[in-house]
């Protein structure tokens, strides 16, 4: 037992410090560190470079994990926040964890491709290959675990006494309560916040270095070191670092004590351990629940106080949309496209027109986010897992004696609906869980979920197939085989604008208004008597059921259902392509699913190997530019058309002045 124990507290150390990490980052700029995993990915490839002599300097371990901690560390938190960071203070939550996660995209593509794409799994931290120092109770403790667990109680007990002992403490949670005494004081709360990120950003990387021999070079890895941070957040609700903490040790000790009592394989003892951040996280918020910056998210700072780049481009896009002359311009969008959806079978050959027909099933996908975050004003970052979670039900369906027929017999194009329909109820559990909450938790309890996902369902191999995947057919629909690339290609056309009908049906209807009341403001929404929660629910998992479908789709088209196609790292890139081209876009979001699918291919064909994180870094950076133009790609491409197109029409577009009226409007933009 004691054994165990020690364990935990090495693991829940690594926990702690990173948990710490990111109360301390939020505290002091109020934007939680989605890019942490980024950050430490990069600094360990640095560590990884210098220390290693195969491949890298051969510098001494100690040395480089100094340089890497106390120098690179630093230099990035600084660096980041001079040319990104400082400019998220007053976004609205939504641009802020877009942002964020298109840095963590970002930061895994530069490194990969400064480093390699290949991951490494056998690597040591600082402390080398482990051996044993002392016995505690003839139970042995290794140089590894002493150094992480003293490690984490220094870096706890002097941020403690540096944040209430000292006069930079009063200073940093000065600024934080308020900037404007901050700078009444003779303090630039600026480079108080530069600092803090500084700070942060060393403390990541060190748990990041410590972490390596656990789950070596790759973003995965790093991923569940976040996610379990998280949790430690959560519990300390992003403020109080002693619960954080405390919360993450635990988390780290329950996990490996849990060995003892779990068995070795089913259910059981596979999937509740990796189960634990996301159980330790819906705990805290359904304890945390009742109180009201929980459930709001601090609203009244982050919503309602929108930044003026998305207030400016907001305003500019409206007055040219409605504008009354040049709406000839979609007419001559609609005969184009049509034009382009005739030629591309006839033009392009099995292999591309395949492609294509793969980026309709990807852009159903991604019109999930348009209901969830676009309609309902959900952050979610679990639909990739929806999507894999509806492929999982519907292969097993075909592959098993069921309720639906046996083995072999259901039809295809049922197995898809039934795909769509177990995600939609899974995603209504989701929904149950974090609808209440404010944005940014919501956020996170979607990304534990979505790891939760990876780790305990993917896994299985009744559902993996071990690791090759499950067998998957091509539908057929009145006597109608859809087997070749062309053929398919159709099918996946027609439900893609199906879908995309029945969405453009749903803005229009009474419902549609509904939810546009309140995304403008939930207060008014209730006055009228509108149950929000149930409607956002119910949109949640309408999502969620399309998700499952454009994931079906893909395991048709590709004739296997692979659960591991449709992990949370590739999710967070689908989530900042989806929000960078404009959630609200029907558009945008098809460019999205189309541009995931065929900018890899397009660089693989015409680029050497080793730029094949290139689109993916491409990606991350679209996401980053929300921070200057937060509505979206697609709507500004629109509002230029629109441009064009009045100006050959002989009007001319000018911006209206702002009046008391308008600045007496509800400023809370569609989609947060």
């Amino acid at each position: 037992m004691l054994s165990f124990v020690i364990a935990g507290l090495a693991v829940g150390a690594l926990y702690a410090m990173s948990a710490m990490a990111l109360v301390v980052t939020y505290n002091a700029s109020r934007v939680f560190n989605f890019a942490q995993g980024g950050m430490a990915f990069f600094l360990a490839y640095c560590f990884f470079f210098l220390s290693n002599p195969d491949t890298g300097l051969g510098w001494n371990s100690w040395l480089s994990a100094a340089l890497v901690v106390l120098i690179a560390g630093p230099l990035l938190g600084l660096f980041l926040w001079w040319i990104l960071l400082g400019k998220l203070g007053n976004l609205a939550p939504l641009t802020k964890v877009a942002v964020m996660i298109g840095l963590q995209v970002a930061l895994v593509a530069v490194t990969t491709l400064i480093f390699g794409h290949e991951p490494v799994y056998l690597v040591y931290g600082p402390v080398g290959e482990p051996s044993v120092i002392f016995s505690i109770f003839d139970v042995n403790v290794s140089n590894e675990q002493f150094i992480i667990i003293i490690t984490a109680a220094i870096v706890a007990l002097g941020g403690y006494w540096v944040l209430n002992k000292t006069m930079a403490g009063l200073v940093t949670r000065g600024s934080v309560d308020s900037e404007l005494m901050t700078v009444l004081t003779g303090t630039n709360p600026k480079f108080v916040i530069a600092s803090t990120w500084a700070i942060g950003t060393a403390v990541a990387g060190l748990a990041g270095l410590m972490v390596l021999p656990k789950v070596g070079l790759s973003p995965g890895g790093f991923a569940n070191l976040i996610a379990a941070s998280m949790a430690g957040a959560v519990i300390g609700k992003f403020t109080n670092l002693w619960r954080a903490f405390f919360g993450a040790l635990l988390l780290g000790v329950v996990q490996e004590v849990l060995v003892l009592y779990l068995p070795s394989d089913g259910l059981l003892g596979t999937a509740l351990r990796p189960s634990l951040p996301f159980l330790f996280m819906v705990g805290a918020v359904l304890i945390y629940s009742r109180n009201k910056d929980v459930r709001a998210d601090t609203q009244k700072v982050e919503v309602a106080s929108v930044n003026n780049a998305y207030e400016v481009s907001l305003s500019h896009y409206l007055n040219i949309m409605r504008n009354p002359k040049g709406h000839w311009d979609r007419w001559v969008g609609y005969v184009v496209l049509v034009l382009v959806l005739v030629g591309i079978p006839v033009i392009f050959n099995d292999y591309w027109t395949g492609l294509i027909a793969v980026g309709f099933a990807y852009t159903v996908v991604f019109l999930s986010y348009r209901l969830v975050t676009g309609e309902a004003g959900i952050i979610s970052l679990a639909q990739i897992s929806f999507a894999g979670l509806g492929v999982i039900a519907a292969a097993y369906v075909v592959n098993n004696d069921t309720v639906f027929g046996a083995k072999g017999t259901v039809p295809i194009l049922l197995a898809m609906l039934i795909g769509g329909v177990v995600a939609g109820v899974i995603g209504a559990l989701v929904g149950m869980i974090c609808l209440p909450l404010g944005p940014l938790y919501a956020a996170i309890v979607t990304f534990a979920f979505a790891l939760l996902v990876d780790q305990a369902v993917y896994t299985r191999d009744e559902f993996s197939n071990y690791g090759s995947g499950l067998p998957f057919g091509r539908p057929t629909l009145f006597g109608m085989d859809f087997d070749t690339p062309k053929k398919y290609y159709w099918f996946a056309a027609v439900v893609m604008f199906i879908i995309m009908f029945i969405l453009w049906s749903l803005r229009r209807s009474t419902t549609g208004l509904v939810f546009a009341t309140i995304r403008a403001s939930r207060v008014r929404a209730a006055t009228l008597g509108f149950d929000i929660f149930i409607a956002r629910l119910g949109v949640f998992a309408l999502g969620a059921a399309v998700a499952g479908i454009g994931g079906t789709m893909v395991a048709s088209f590709q004739l296997v259902a692979f659960p591991n196609g449709f992990i949370m790292v590739i999710g967070l890139v689908w989530f900042a392509l989806a929000v960078a081209q404009g959630t609200s876009s029907m558009g945008g979001l098809a460019a999205g699913g189309m541009t995931l699918l065929l900018m890899p291919a397009i660089f693989s064909e015409f680029l050497p190997e080793r730029l094949a994180d290139l689109p993916v870094l491409l990606f991350g950076l679209v996401a980053i530019n929300m921070v200057t133009d937060p509505i979206g790609i697609n709507p500004n491409l629109r509002a230029i058309f629109r441009t064009l197109a009045i100006k050959i029409s002989g009007g001319s577009v000018h911006e209206p002045a702002p009046s008391d009226d308008d600045n007496s409007k509800s400023n809370v933009p569609a989609g947060v």
